[in-house]
């Protein structure tokens, strides 16, 4: 990094970014936005931030009108993906609050924005030796691993910074001085000094290149020992893979651990290889042997694809299948490129596939992430609507369909769940998968959304929250008012995320009354929401007492213990065995499921 460089390197960008996230941070906890603009808040919270990454990371590897255009570029693509992700999101059924772009929009768009900095910066068409013809792979290379180190650098320093800053309060802590603590707690200071932290982080590892390349090469260096050994597990594991192929999938064969290897064979593979302007650091017997392993790669990387694509056929397209395959396609294209460098005429360096086959597949990798987060190969849907397909051929019976899945598939999720929530059986009532349906509507915000902020308020009229089995039964005198009572007794966070909270308006309690202790009174057996939470109580003269809860015995727990309570799907069954006390301690027997 130029000394001119330095000057103008933004640092006062990191400050501005943390006062925009922390703007955004509020006007979200504040609920400022309204619920039908959250396409708007996701794109500018993606372009807060990621646009100054590409700021930072373009220093000395892009002119300025360069890095203009770049910045132009990747804020439309950003701002546009991002606006289309939350526009997207679950819109979940009790929030007051806008909902976040998934997780997978933020991880995506920050590798595509880190990958797309290189190859704009490596692009190089008209000069010699170009690779693909337009790239300058040595540049390239250098500029990826230079963003990488410095940003890692950053993060590591920020990570010191504020370890110093919580040690620091804690010890005015011990002698009573509390504002120390409680300042660095505060969202208007942890988020601004945090981007500023980065951005002086960047600053500072780009301007010792020197370092930053020294600890790259360092790196490398002791990385590349591990090529031979990873090329030994690849080959004999492939070799006898082929030999016994029919046991192998007996076995169970995971794309995922298969993928993981291949990552790190790669990883090894371009330690060799660096920037491919000089022969690897290895003895000349393994330069001559290791191009060998490149086939077995590319076998290891075919087997990943061949168990995602059983796994497709059995249980259907999921996002995170769907994003597998596009690593798979990745994969195939970095295990293809480096088995060319076996071919006649290959140019005589050493594995001259490796530097063609990385851009190859950080252009099929960048151009994937987009058509995955966008309408065109949108991810959620094309999961939806592989599952619902399964579903409507028969392929999966309407008991073994997983409505909760499509709770974490977005818009388009959700909009299947409202086509299952209005079947009907033959009486004209809900069937169980529309009821299933619904209360995984219902009880989606217990896993997306927290009521934590909420204020502390039950329902005025607990019984309008509960569905009571048998239909044709009601609540026993007296059980409501015993159970408000009970309810002033939880923790208040217990009550804010109750089936009883006032903000919960799509939340329903389900309560059987049943005879389970064989006095000739029903017991009330309440579930709230899920088949986790429940509670037993029962009748005593006339007080009403919580006598105990239910413990799952095997076999797990229904997805929506209302769709089992309403078709009947319940039964007592005697314990046939008693119960052993060792101390205070109580065992109790749970038969193995059937």
């Amino acid at each position: 990094m130029t000394e001119s460089s330095v000057h103008r390197f933004p640092t006062w960008l990191g400050l501005l970014q943390g006062g925009v996230l922390y703007a955004l941070y509020k006007s979200h906890q504040d609920k400022w936005w309204p619920l039908e603009w959250g396409w708007l808040f996701n794109a500018v919270l993606l372009s807060t931030l990621l646009l100054p990454f590409v700021a930072y990371w373009g220093i000395d590897t892009l002119n300025r009108r360069a890095l203009r255009r770049l910045l132009l570029g990747v804020g439309v693509l950003v701002f546009g993906l991002g606006a289309y992700q939350g526009a997207m999101a679950f819109p979940l059924p009790d929030s007051t609050r806008l909902q976040l772009a998934p997780a997978s929009a933020f991880l995506g768009l920050a590798l595509l924005v880190f990958m797309l900095v290189p190859l704009t910066s490596g692009w190089a068409r008209g000069t010699p030796d170009a690779t693909l013809g337009g790239w300058h792979y040595p540049r390239l290379f250098e500029h990826a691993w230079r963003n990488a180190v410095v940003t890692i650098q950053a993060g590591a320093l920020t990570g010191l910074f504020w370890a110093v800053l919580s040690l620091g309060a804690q010890l005015f802590h011990l002698i009573g001085v509390e504002w120390p603590k409680e300042t660095i707690e505060k969202a208007w200071f942890a988020i601004p000094v945090t981007t500023l932290s980065i951005a002086l982080g960047l600053r500072i590892g780009l301007r010792r290149a020197a370092f930053t390349v020294t600890l790259r090469n360092h790196w490398l260096t002791l990385t590349v020992w591990l090529l031979p050994l990873a090329s030994l597990i690849g080959v004999a594991f492939v070799l006898t893979s082929f030999a016994g192929v029919g046991k192998l999938f007996e076995r169970g064969l995971s794309a995922f651990f298969l993928l993981w290897f291949a990552a790190f064979w790669i990883t090894f593979f371009n330690s060799a290889f660096q920037d491919g302007q000089s022969e690897p650091p290895l003895h000349p017997i393994l330069r001559r042997v290791l191009p060998f392993a490149a086939p077995a790669l590319l076998a290891v990387v075919g087997l990943a694809a061949w168990a995602l694509m059983l796994r497709i056929q059995q249980y259907g397209l999921t996002p995170d299948r769907i994003w597998g395959a596009l690593t798979v396609v990745v994969a195939l294209a970095y295990g293809g490129g480096y088995t060319l460098s076996l071919r006649p005429g290959a140019p005589s360096r050493w594995m001259p596939g490796i530097a063609p086959a990385n851009i190859v597949a950080s252009l099929i990798m960048s151009a994937g992430i987009i058509l995955l987060l966008s309408p065109v190969l949108d991810a959620n849907r094309l999961a939806t609507a592989s599952q619902m397909v399964r579903l409507h051929t028969g392929q999966v019976q309407a008991d073994d369909f997983d409505v909760r899945a499509l709770t974490r598939q977005e818009r388009a999720g959700y909009d299947a769940l409202a086509e299952l929530r209005r079947q009907r059986g033959p009486d004209g009532k809900p069937d169980k998968l529309a009821l299933r349906a619904e209360d995984a509507v219902n009880n989606a915000n217990r896993y997306r959304d927290n009521a934590f902020d909420e204020p502390d308020e039950l329902v005025a009229a607990l019984a309008e929250r509960v569905d009571v089995y048998p239909a044709e039964k009601v609540l026993p005198a007296g059980f409501t008012d015993f159970l408000r009572q009970d309810l002033g007794k939880w923790e208040s966070w217990q009550r804010k995320e109750s089936c009883f909270a006032r903000h919960q308006t799509r939340q329903r309690c389900t309560v059987l009354l049943i005879d389970l202790n064989h006095d000739g009174q029903d017991d009330v057996v309440l579930w709230q929401g899920d088949a986790y939470r429940s509670a037993v109580y029962a009748q005593s003269g006339q007080q009403w007492q919580q006598t105990g809860r239910l413990m799952v015995s095997g076999g797990g727990t229904p997805e929506s213990v209302r769709a089992e309570l309403a078709t009947g799907a319940y039964a007592v069954r005697p314990v046939r065995w008693d119960e052993l006390r060792v101390g205070k301690t109580r065992y109790q027997v749970f038969e193995n499921a059937e």
